[in-house]
């Protein structure tokens, strides 16, 4: 028997990522994309308990883009891991 907890720790991570892969998925910069998907991992990696370190900032993303990245995956992984 899966305990709740872990079953809602799944169903959330499973959420969270199925959000995360489609605002990633709409990005249409290459290297912007790439960067929201490493920053995806990391909070993935958060949400899992273990150590992650901020994704490398690539040449050429410029902090609005990266700044407006950070907020949007930070804002649903809140939404569904709201007490971590």
């Amino acid at each position: 028997m899966i305990e709740p907890v872990n079953a809602e720790f799944s169903a959330a991570l499973l959420a969270f990522n199925g959000e995360a892969l489609v605002y990633c998925r709409g990005i249409s910069d290459i290297v912007a994309r790439d960067y929201a998907v490493a920053y995806a991992r990391m909070l993935e990696n958060r949400a899992k308990g273990a150590e992650a370190q901020l994704p490398r900032i690539p040449s050429g993303l410029f902090e609005p883009h990266r700044n407006l990245i950070r907020s949007t995956l930070e804002r649903m992984w809140g939404k569904y891991f709201p007490k971590t």
